[in-house]
């Protein structure tokens, strides 16, 4: 986990949401040329996606988006 998911999955936590974040993966292209996009969803709402040639960055990158849209620094 990096900086902007564990903001995320804390906030949560911290308001006894343990289960409020969902994460969907999916990935395309051939086997050697993979790209992943990862949506965010928080309560079901979808509040970021991203895509990246490494499905930690995609998660990373709409984590980030998903606490810009949220207010969580």
């Amino acid at each position: 986990m990096s900086r902007y998911n564990i903001a995320l999955n804390n906030h949560y936590q911290s308001r006894r949401k343990l289960h409020a974040v969902t994460w969907a993966e999916v990935q395309s292209g051939p086997p050697h040329a993979l790209s992943w996009t990862v949506t965010c969803k928080v309560e079901g709402e979808v509040v970021g996606t991203a895509t990246a040639n490494q499905k930690s960055v995609a998660k990373e990158e709409a984590a980030r988006i998903a606490c810009e849209r949220l207010g969580i620094n």
